[in-house]
Protein backbone atom coordinates (compact mmCIF):
# COMPACT_ATOMS: atom_id res chain seq x y z
CA UNK A 1 0.00 0.00 0.00
CA UNK A 2 1.02 3.44 -0.53
CA UNK A 3 2.71 5.26 2.31
CA UNK A 4 0.83 8.56 1.62
CA UNK A 5 -2.63 6.41 2.67
CA UNK A 6 -1.12 4.44 4.99
CA UNK A 7 0.20 7.25 7.54
CA UNK A 8 -2.11 9.33 6.24
CA UNK A 9 -4.75 7.39 7.60
CA UNK A 10 -3.05 6.69 10.52
CA UNK A 11 -2.32 10.48 11.51
CA UNK A 12 -6.44 10.90 11.20
CA UNK A 13 -8.65 9.18 13.01
CA UNK A 14 -9.89 5.98 12.64
CA UNK A 15 -12.85 2.41 13.48
CA UNK A 16 -13.64 0.44 16.23
CA UNK A 17 -12.50 -3.28 15.54
CA UNK A 18 -14.41 -6.19 16.91
CA UNK A 19 -11.01 -7.69 18.69
CA UNK A 20 -8.16 -5.32 19.90
CA UNK A 21 -4.95 -5.47 18.40
CA UNK A 22 -2.03 -6.75 21.10
CA UNK A 23 0.90 -5.02 20.29
CA UNK A 24 2.92 -8.41 19.59
CA UNK A 25 3.81 -9.74 16.31
CA UNK A 26 1.47 -12.55 15.23
CA UNK A 27 3.06 -16.49 14.36
CA UNK A 28 3.76 -17.32 10.76
CA UNK A 29 6.17 -14.05 9.60
CA UNK A 30 9.46 -16.38 10.18
CA UNK A 31 10.04 -19.58 9.19
CA UNK A 32 10.52 -21.15 5.52
CA UNK A 33 9.96 -24.64 4.11
CA UNK A 34 13.14 -26.24 3.03
CA UNK A 35 14.59 -25.99 -0.52
CA UNK A 36 12.70 -28.45 -3.40
CA UNK A 37 15.88 -30.17 -4.41
CA UNK A 38 13.74 -31.36 -7.20
CA UNK A 39 12.87 -27.75 -8.71
CA UNK A 40 15.10 -26.50 -11.34
CA UNK A 41 18.78 -25.38 -10.68
CA UNK A 42 19.10 -23.77 -14.38
CA UNK A 43 17.38 -20.38 -13.63
CA UNK A 44 15.68 -18.74 -10.56
CA UNK A 45 12.04 -18.68 -12.68
CA UNK A 46 8.87 -19.53 -11.01
CA UNK A 47 7.15 -19.06 -7.58
CA UNK A 48 8.54 -17.89 -4.47
CA UNK A 49 7.55 -17.83 -1.14
CA UNK A 50 9.13 -14.84 0.62
CA UNK A 51 9.35 -13.76 3.78
CA UNK A 52 10.60 -10.05 5.08
CA UNK A 53 11.24 -7.33 7.40
CA UNK A 54 11.57 -3.56 7.69
CA UNK A 55 12.87 -1.63 10.00
CA UNK A 56 12.19 2.39 9.92
CA UNK A 57 13.12 5.53 11.95
CA UNK A 58 10.88 8.82 11.21
CA UNK A 59 11.23 11.96 12.36
CA UNK A 60 8.92 12.68 15.24
CA UNK A 61 7.37 16.84 14.80
CA UNK A 62 6.61 16.73 18.95
CA UNK A 63 9.69 15.37 20.03
CA UNK A 64 12.24 15.77 18.03
CA UNK A 65 14.61 13.78 20.22
CA UNK A 66 12.15 10.81 20.68
CA UNK A 67 11.79 9.29 16.70
CA UNK A 68 9.11 6.37 15.49
CA UNK A 69 10.82 3.58 14.72
CA UNK A 70 8.66 1.26 12.59
CA UNK A 71 8.81 -2.90 12.44
CA UNK A 72 7.11 -4.29 9.50
CA UNK A 73 6.86 -7.93 8.50
CA UNK A 74 5.35 -9.76 5.31
CA UNK A 75 5.31 -12.85 4.12
CA UNK A 76 4.01 -13.29 0.04
CA UNK A 77 4.01 -15.50 -3.09
CA UNK A 78 5.68 -13.88 -5.91
CA UNK A 79 6.93 -14.74 -9.56
CA UNK A 80 10.66 -14.23 -10.28
CA UNK A 81 10.65 -14.30 -14.21
CA UNK A 82 13.36 -12.19 -16.72
CA UNK A 83 12.97 -9.11 -17.66
CA UNK A 84 13.58 -7.57 -21.44
CA UNK A 85 17.01 -7.12 -20.33
CA UNK A 86 17.19 -10.79 -19.08
CA UNK A 87 17.36 -9.98 -15.64
CA UNK A 88 15.69 -12.62 -13.30
CA UNK A 89 13.48 -10.09 -11.62
CA UNK A 90 11.67 -10.87 -7.90
CA UNK A 91 7.94 -9.16 -7.57
CA UNK A 92 6.21 -7.94 -4.47
CA UNK A 93 2.92 -7.34 -3.30
CA UNK A 94 5.04 -4.29 -0.82
CA UNK A 95 3.70 -1.06 -3.01
CA UNK A 96 6.95 0.51 -1.79
CA UNK A 97 9.13 -2.10 -3.31
CA UNK A 98 6.76 -2.39 -6.14
CA UNK A 99 8.18 0.59 -8.60
CA UNK A 100 9.65 1.04 -11.51
CA UNK A 101 13.44 0.22 -10.25
CA UNK A 102 16.67 0.82 -12.60
CA UNK A 103 18.17 -2.87 -12.71
CA UNK A 104 21.63 -3.75 -13.18
CA UNK A 105 22.46 -7.41 -13.34
CA UNK A 106 25.72 -8.95 -11.05
CA UNK A 107 27.09 -12.25 -11.07
CA UNK A 108 24.45 -13.47 -8.73
CA UNK A 109 21.11 -11.68 -9.50
CA UNK A 110 20.77 -8.03 -9.72
CA UNK A 111 21.09 -4.44 -7.92
CA UNK A 112 18.28 -1.97 -7.55
CA UNK A 113 17.97 1.73 -7.60
CA UNK A 114 15.75 4.14 -7.28
CA UNK A 115 15.54 8.18 -6.95
CA UNK A 116 12.41 9.70 -6.28
CA UNK A 117 11.61 13.24 -5.84
CA UNK A 118 8.94 15.04 -3.38
CA UNK A 119 7.23 18.12 -3.58
CA UNK A 120 8.87 21.27 -2.04
CA UNK A 121 7.73 22.51 1.15
CA UNK A 122 6.82 25.80 2.70
CA UNK A 123 9.94 26.48 3.66
CA UNK A 124 11.96 26.06 0.06
CA UNK A 125 12.98 22.28 1.00
CA UNK A 126 12.50 19.59 -1.53
CA UNK A 127 13.00 16.12 -0.06
CA UNK A 128 14.69 13.62 -2.26
CA UNK A 129 14.43 9.58 -1.81
CA UNK A 130 17.31 6.91 -2.93
CA UNK A 131 16.29 3.28 -2.32
CA UNK A 132 18.77 0.77 -3.03
CA UNK A 133 18.00 -3.12 -3.43
CA UNK A 134 20.04 -6.16 -4.01
CA UNK A 135 18.86 -9.38 -4.59
CA UNK A 136 21.08 -12.86 -4.29
CA UNK A 137 20.27 -15.95 -5.49
CA UNK A 138 21.69 -19.05 -4.48
CA UNK A 139 24.05 -21.14 -6.81
CA UNK A 140 21.51 -23.76 -7.23
CA UNK A 141 18.57 -21.30 -8.01
CA UNK A 142 16.25 -22.39 -5.54
CA UNK A 143 16.77 -19.97 -2.85
CA UNK A 144 17.47 -15.79 -2.06
CA UNK A 145 18.35 -13.30 0.06
CA UNK A 146 17.90 -9.24 -0.86
CA UNK A 147 19.07 -6.48 0.92
CA UNK A 148 17.52 -2.98 0.73
CA UNK A 149 17.71 0.47 1.64
CA UNK A 150 15.84 4.10 1.66
CA UNK A 151 16.75 7.43 2.80
CA UNK A 152 14.82 10.60 2.57
CA UNK A 153 16.84 13.98 2.85
CA UNK A 154 17.06 16.02 4.40
CA UNK A 155 13.90 14.92 6.65
CA UNK A 156 15.51 12.09 8.05
CA UNK A 157 13.35 9.37 6.87
CA UNK A 158 15.53 5.82 6.91
CA UNK A 159 14.73 2.35 6.03
CA UNK A 160 16.90 -1.43 6.07
CA UNK A 161 15.24 -4.53 4.61
CA UNK A 162 16.25 -7.76 4.73
CA UNK A 163 14.40 -10.54 2.84
CA UNK A 164 14.90 -14.38 2.10
CA UNK A 165 13.05 -16.84 -0.24
CA UNK A 166 13.04 -20.25 -1.54
CA UNK A 167 11.19 -21.24 -5.05
CA UNK A 168 8.30 -23.29 -4.25
CA UNK A 169 7.56 -24.13 -8.39
CA UNK A 170 9.57 -23.77 -11.40
CA UNK A 171 6.29 -22.63 -13.09
CA UNK A 172 5.19 -19.24 -13.32
CA UNK A 173 1.48 -19.64 -13.69
CA UNK A 174 0.11 -20.12 -9.86
CA UNK A 175 -3.07 -21.68 -11.84
CA UNK A 176 -1.06 -24.22 -13.09
CA UNK A 177 1.62 -25.00 -10.36
CA UNK A 178 1.60 -28.45 -9.46
CA UNK A 179 3.13 -27.79 -6.02
CA UNK A 180 0.54 -25.15 -5.32
CA UNK A 181 -3.18 -25.28 -4.32
CA UNK A 182 -4.52 -21.75 -5.59
CA UNK A 183 -8.01 -20.18 -5.34
CA UNK A 184 -9.45 -16.53 -6.23
CA UNK A 185 -12.57 -14.98 -5.77
CA UNK A 186 -13.71 -11.75 -5.26
CA UNK A 187 -17.57 -10.50 -5.23
CA UNK A 188 -18.43 -7.15 -4.77
CA UNK A 189 -21.18 -4.29 -5.04
CA UNK A 190 -19.52 -0.84 -6.02
CA UNK A 191 -21.86 2.29 -6.24
CA UNK A 192 -25.06 -0.02 -6.39
CA UNK A 193 -23.56 -2.21 -9.74
CA UNK A 194 -22.92 -5.76 -8.56
CA UNK A 195 -19.80 -7.69 -9.93
CA UNK A 196 -17.92 -11.28 -9.46
CA UNK A 197 -14.93 -12.06 -10.47
CA UNK A 198 -13.75 -15.87 -10.09
CA UNK A 199 -10.84 -16.14 -11.88
CA UNK A 200 -7.66 -13.88 -11.88
CA UNK A 201 -4.20 -15.24 -12.12
CA UNK A 202 -2.10 -14.00 -9.58
CA UNK A 203 1.30 -11.97 -9.98
CA UNK A 204 1.85 -12.00 -5.91
CA UNK A 205 0.00 -12.33 -2.57
CA UNK A 206 0.88 -11.26 0.55
CA UNK A 207 -0.20 -10.49 4.07
CA UNK A 208 1.97 -7.55 6.27
CA UNK A 209 1.58 -6.66 10.19
CA UNK A 210 3.54 -3.71 11.17
CA UNK A 211 4.34 -1.72 14.36
CA UNK A 212 5.34 1.74 14.87
CA UNK A 213 6.00 2.82 18.02
CA UNK A 214 8.38 6.15 19.47
CA UNK A 215 12.13 5.50 20.78
CA UNK A 216 11.22 5.81 24.53
CA UNK A 217 8.70 2.91 24.70
CA UNK A 218 6.94 4.61 27.97
CA UNK A 219 5.36 7.18 26.15
CA UNK A 220 2.22 5.50 25.42
CA UNK A 221 2.08 5.65 21.58
CA UNK A 222 1.92 2.49 19.67
CA UNK A 223 0.54 2.41 15.98
CA UNK A 224 -0.13 -1.24 14.14
CA UNK A 225 -1.32 -2.26 10.73
CA UNK A 226 -2.56 -5.52 8.95
CA UNK A 227 -2.60 -4.88 5.07
CA UNK A 228 -3.71 -8.11 2.43
CA UNK A 229 -3.04 -7.65 -0.76
CA UNK A 230 -3.53 -9.26 -4.24
CA UNK A 231 -2.08 -8.38 -7.82
CA UNK A 232 -2.87 -10.45 -10.76
CA UNK A 233 -0.88 -11.00 -14.03
CA UNK A 234 -2.34 -7.63 -15.30
CA UNK A 235 -1.33 -5.34 -12.25
CA UNK A 236 -5.04 -4.88 -11.18
CA UNK A 237 -5.31 -4.91 -7.30
CA UNK A 238 -7.43 -6.30 -4.42
CA UNK A 239 -6.31 -5.18 -1.00
CA UNK A 240 -7.84 -4.89 2.32
CA UNK A 241 -6.61 -2.62 5.99
CA UNK A 242 -7.07 -1.95 9.39
CA UNK A 243 -4.99 0.29 10.84
CA UNK A 244 -4.86 1.12 15.09
CA UNK A 245 -3.23 4.26 16.74
CA UNK A 246 -2.98 5.64 20.74
CA UNK A 247 -1.56 7.87 21.21
CA UNK A 248 -2.37 7.83 24.48
CA UNK A 249 -5.22 10.26 24.61
CA UNK A 250 -6.98 8.65 21.52
CA UNK A 251 -7.63 5.54 20.04
CA UNK A 252 -7.98 5.57 16.80
CA UNK A 253 -8.80 2.73 13.81
CA UNK A 254 -9.49 2.41 10.84
CA UNK A 255 -10.98 -0.37 7.93
CA UNK A 256 -10.50 -0.02 4.39
CA UNK A 257 -10.71 -1.17 0.80
CA UNK A 258 -8.95 -1.14 -2.48
CA UNK A 259 -10.89 -2.46 -5.56
CA UNK A 260 -9.20 -2.75 -9.32
CA UNK A 261 -10.38 -4.92 -11.58
CA UNK A 262 -11.78 -3.49 -15.15
CA UNK A 263 -15.29 -3.01 -14.36
CA UNK A 264 -13.86 -0.53 -11.47
CA UNK A 265 -12.08 1.58 -9.21
CA UNK A 266 -12.42 2.56 -5.84
CA UNK A 267 -11.01 3.04 -2.39
CA UNK A 268 -12.88 2.94 0.69
CA UNK A 269 -12.00 4.37 4.22
CA UNK A 270 -14.02 4.45 7.05
CA UNK A 271 -11.79 6.21 9.49
CA UNK A 272 -13.11 7.30 13.16
CA UNK A 273 -12.09 8.32 17.03
CA UNK A 274 -12.86 5.25 19.49
CA UNK A 275 -15.56 8.57 20.99
CA UNK A 276 -17.76 8.19 17.75
CA UNK A 277 -20.09 5.22 18.23
CA UNK A 278 -22.03 6.17 15.01
CA UNK A 279 -18.56 6.59 12.91
CA UNK A 280 -17.52 3.13 14.32
CA UNK A 281 -20.85 1.35 13.59
CA UNK A 282 -20.46 2.99 9.69
CA UNK A 283 -18.53 -0.38 8.22
CA UNK A 284 -18.96 -3.40 8.78
CA UNK A 285 -15.36 -5.87 8.91
CA UNK A 286 -15.34 -9.61 9.07
CA UNK A 287 -11.96 -11.45 8.45
CA UNK A 288 -10.36 -15.04 8.32
CA UNK A 289 -6.73 -15.20 7.53
CA UNK A 290 -3.62 -17.71 8.18
CA UNK A 291 0.26 -17.12 7.12
CA UNK A 292 2.57 -19.78 7.96
CA UNK A 293 5.27 -21.67 6.06
CA UNK A 294 2.41 -23.88 3.91
CA UNK A 295 0.76 -20.64 2.36
CA UNK A 296 -1.01 -17.62 2.63
CA UNK A 297 -5.24 -16.98 2.65
CA UNK A 298 -7.03 -14.43 3.36
CA UNK A 299 -11.04 -14.06 3.27
CA UNK A 300 -12.37 -10.53 4.26
CA UNK A 301 -15.73 -8.91 3.86
CA UNK A 302 -16.08 -4.97 3.66
CA UNK A 303 -19.23 -3.59 3.73
CA UNK A 304 -20.66 0.07 3.55
CA UNK A 305 -23.80 0.40 6.09
CA UNK A 306 -23.81 4.52 6.26
CA UNK A 307 -21.90 6.62 3.71
CA UNK A 308 -21.69 9.48 6.10
CA UNK A 309 -18.27 7.99 7.60
CA UNK A 310 -17.52 5.47 4.91
CA UNK A 311 -15.82 7.77 2.11
CA UNK A 312 -14.30 6.94 -1.05
CA UNK A 313 -11.23 9.57 -1.76
CA UNK A 314 -11.95 9.72 -5.56
CA UNK A 315 -15.34 11.75 -4.44
CA UNK A 316 -13.66 14.45 -2.97
CA UNK A 317 -12.11 15.47 -6.30
CA UNK A 318 -14.22 17.75 -8.38
CA UNK A 319 -14.79 15.74 -11.22
CA UNK A 320 -15.88 12.55 -9.39
CA UNK A 321 -17.72 13.46 -6.78
CA UNK A 322 -20.70 11.23 -8.04
CA UNK A 323 -18.39 8.25 -6.77
CA UNK A 324 -19.44 8.58 -3.37
CA UNK A 325 -20.06 4.71 -1.89
CA UNK A 326 -23.69 3.83 -1.19
CA UNK A 327 -25.17 2.19 1.41
CA UNK A 328 -25.09 -1.94 0.93
CA UNK A 329 -21.94 -1.38 -1.28
CA UNK A 330 -19.67 -4.49 -0.09
CA UNK A 331 -16.20 -5.98 -1.01
CA UNK A 332 -15.39 -9.30 -0.43
CA UNK A 333 -12.45 -11.72 -1.36
CA UNK A 334 -11.36 -14.48 -0.61
CA UNK A 335 -7.60 -15.72 -1.68
CA UNK A 336 -5.08 -18.38 -0.95
CA UNK A 337 -2.06 -20.12 -1.66
CA UNK A 338 -0.84 -23.38 -0.42
CA UNK A 339 2.21 -25.21 -0.68
CA UNK A 340 1.06 -29.05 -1.01
CA UNK A 341 3.37 -31.56 0.92
CA UNK A 342 5.54 -28.73 1.69
CA UNK A 343 7.48 -30.84 4.44
CA UNK A 344 8.31 -33.11 2.47
CA UNK A 345 10.74 -30.93 0.84
CA UNK A 346 14.27 -31.45 1.47
CA UNK A 347 17.67 -29.56 0.86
Amino acid sequence: MSQIIKHGIAATAVIALSASLTGCFPQGYTGLPFANSSLSNETPEGIWMIISEENSSFPNADDSMNPFNYTGMTREFVKVTANEAGIYELTRCDGEWRKDFELTATATGYEASLTETGTTDETGVTPTTLTDLTVEFASNNRSLTAQGSRVTTPVGESTTLTLEGVKVSDSTSFADAPELTYSFNLDYTNLGNSGTVDTSIANCIGMEYGEQVTEQGDDGYIYTENIFTFYDEEDRQVQYYRFYQDNGDTVTESLGAIINTEPTFTIYVNACADNEPACSAAAQWTESSSNSIAGVSFDINYEVVDNTYVINPLALTPFTAFLWPHDGDFMNANISVTIDDYQQFED
